[in-house]
């Protein structure tokens, strides 16, 4: 049996070596990079096939790069030095061309056919003549280089699950195969890793039987430089199968990783390209007739770097004992510690997993420790120690902390209201209250409204942040873990199904009237309650309202009406105003006149008894006095009109000489008694 079996490989390494199995890889390298190719292109024309045309592309790329390096190797040992240089053909062939151009269309017809046979044989010649055989891997190459850039710049395929986000459960969206075809094909790269991995064992062992032979060092690079080139192609193939996982199973697309493949597979590519045209520029005669020179093979330095040694120990007891005589196999101590790695190793393994028992919660933590899976106790802050598993386990919750999230927004809003920022940055857009800005995480909900007397309808945006813990009680902790597979959506599920509803209860204006505290305290009452209901273990710590306003397309008009509002309300008041100061002005001047007519009708009215009362006594002094007071009071009036008054006295009885006295002086008792006697 092992006669037969040693037989069987050296048949399957028969089969894989020489121009024949060289045949055959191209081949298979050839169909590989059709067919993947091809999926790349049908992907990229249909996205709703499901499969990743970025990881089609590069396995094209990598199949490609074998196919190139089969190829190249094969025409290398076939190239002959041409006889004519390349410059003297391409001259020729534009002679030729030049000639046929100007070939004049009225020359004779037995000598047409003949021109053109020889036109023909020449082209012909002069076309076998021409060093194709270089530009091949070239060309190839620059394909293999493309599909690596196609790689690169091609979008990720987007899931399905955008499109079944309305379905139940994730059940129902496997149920619709939506990721089949994103399977089927990696489960297509990972049979070609197999195939490649059985191909470049058989490859990696033919260099080591040759190398062992000391055969020539053709026959010994031409299976390692076959065999770096399978394993860029393994590489790729089970970076492709792990991709398809991956997306079937998160629904995201490793594009770190389709495009680290895609870069290993363009620079190998451009390395057998380089390594092609120097080979072409540089071989003369000499080195193109033999077809053992090591420029005839076409290699890739950076494949062969993926080599992975499988006994490194054994390696490095090899050289020590073949450089310096140093047999580790006798080495007592290491003898010891290799018989005693084991035990150590597996010392080791059983006190880390009873460590796993131990759990240290900080000052901001608390966990809830279930026991052959039943919850048997509330752990708070401090050491622990229970039972590793899977006997015991450890689940670790928030120990009072408080989070905050935007109730109208999703689960990939920032849970922060304002993020901290430095005291001289710009301000986060959370801060911009402006009712003429929109606010991606504000909700916007159509409303009751009027119409002068008529019903309508209205639109207000809000924006409402909550703040919720869990609460501090052990059967509050037990209910938050057990209750709530995701907290966060649960209480932004309920918050903005209270907010809706408390909105859709008012009018625009009743919600910009009333006091944020009071919606609040509502919402905050409202919110709590279904949350106990639910038995969630949550408990609201506030409702913060940022802004009710109307949406930010109707701000301008409603600024403007709220302005006209505004300006008549004020013009009323002025109106009302000057009214006011009109009608205090008159009562002021009425009373005015009113009381300076009292004050001037006292006034002639004291005149006028004081005039009576004079008249009164001037009658008495006329009874008692006779016609001496009359005269006298006619001379008192007399001297009185007189004081001020320019007099002219005519009367004939006065000289021209003497000059007439009039004594104007009053007259006394004391001037009576002197001897004046008066006049009457």
């Amino acid at each position: 049996m092992v006669h037969r079996a040693a037989r069987d490989n050296r048949d399957a390494e028969s089969g894989l070596a020489g121009r024949a199995g060289h045949a055959k890889l191209a081949g298979c390298a050839a169909g590989l990079a059709v067919v993947w190719a091809g999926l790349a292109l049908a992907a990229t024309l249909a996205p709703r096939l499901m499969i990743d045309a970025r990881a089609c592309a590069v396995l094209a790329s990598a199949c490609l790069n074998l196919l190139l390096a089969l190829i190249g190797t094969h025409l290398a040992m076939q190239r002959t030095h041409a006889s004519t240089p390349l410059w003297k053909t391409l001259l020729q062939l534009a002679r030729l061309a030049l000639r046929h151009d100007r070939s004049k269309p009225d020359a004779a017809a037995q000598h047409e056919a003949s021109s053109a046979d020889d036109e023909r044989a020449q082209w012909q010649a002069l076309l076998r003549a021409l060093p194709w055989r270089p530009a091949v891997v070239p060309l190839g190459a620059l394909a293999s280089i493309a599909l690596a850039v196609f790689a690169w710049t091609m979008p990720a395929p987007v899931s399905f699950s955008a499109d079944i986000a309305n379905m139940a459960d994730a059940s129902v969206a496997a149920s619709a195969g939506s990721h089949a075809p994103m399977l089927v094909a990696g489960v297509a790269a990972l049979l070609l890793a197999f195939a490649a991995l059985y191909a470049e064992r058989v490859q990696t062992h033919r260099a080591s039987l040759a190398a062992q032979a000391s055969q020539a060092a053709q026959d010994s690079r031409e299976p390692a430089a076959l065999a770096g080139l399978l394993r860029v192609i393994l590489v790729v193939s089970l970076s492709a199968a792990a991709g398809a996982a991956w997306f079937a199973q998160t629904g995201e697309a490793l594009t770190w990783l389709v495009r680290l493949v895609a870069v290993l597979s363009g620079l190998v590519a451009v390395e057998l390209a380089a390594r092609s045209v120097w080979a072409a520029l540089v071989a003369g005669p000499a080195s193109s007739s033999s077809s053992s020179s090591d420029t005839g093979l076409l290699h890739s330095a950076l494949a062969n770097a993926l080599r992975v040694e499988a006994r490194p120990f054994a390696a490095l007891s090899a050289q020590l004992r073949m450089r310096y005589g140093i047999d580790l196999r006798q080495n007592w101590a290491l003898q010891s510690f290799v018989r005693l790695l084991p035990a150590a190793i597996a010392t080791v393994v059983v006190l880390g997993w009873l460590l796993g028992g131990v759990a240290v919660l900080g000052p901001d933590q608390r966990a809830v420790y279930e026991r052959f899976g039943a919850p048997v106790a509330v752990w708070q802050p401090g050491l622990h120690v229970g039972l590793p598993w899977p006997f015991g386990r450890t689940r670790v919750i928030d120990n009072g902390a408080v989070h905050q999230l935007i109730v109208s927004g999703s689960a990939n809003d920032a849970s922060q209201a304002a993020p901290p920022v430095a005291a001289d940055a710009a301000p986060p857009d959370q801060l911009n209250r402006l009712w003429d800005v929109a606010h991606p995480w504000e909700t916007t909900q159509v409303i009751a409204g009027t119409s002068g007397d008529q019903q309508a309808f209205q639109v207000v945006s809000a924006d409402v942040r909550l703040d919720y813990r869990i609460a501090l009680s052990d059967a509050a902790a037990r209910a938050a873990l057990y209750r709530a597979v995701d907290m966060d959506e649960t209480v932004r599920a309920i918050a903005n199904r209270a907010v809706v509803r408390y909105l859709a209860s008012r009018t625009l204006q009743s919600l910009i009237d009333t006091p944020q505290t009071a919606m609040a305290n509502t919402l905050r009452a409202s919110v709590q309650g279904e949350l106990d209901r639910l038995a969630s273990g949550i408990e609201v710590m506030a409702v913060v309202i940022e802004s009710v306003h109307p949406p930010a397309g109707a701000a301008a008009a409603y600024h403007g009406v709220q302005a006209a509002q505004i300006r008549a309300q004020a013009s009323v008041v002025e109106a009302r105003g000057f009214a006011a100061a009109t009608l205090g002005g008159a009562q002021q001047q009425a009373i005015e006149a009113v009381a300076q007519g009292s004050a001037d009708a006292a006034d002639t009215l004291a005149a006028a008894r004081v005039q009576q009362i004079d008249f009164d006594a001037d009658v008495i002094a006329q009874g008692l006095g006779g016609p001496a007071f009359a005269f006298e009071y006619y001379l008192h009036r007399l001297q009185k009109g007189l004081q001020n008054a320019s007099v002219t006295i005519i009367d004939d009885r006065l000289a021209s000489g003497n000059r007439a006295t009039i004594d104007l002086r009053t007259f006394t008792p004391a001037t009576a008694a002197a001897g004046v006697r008066p006049a009457w």
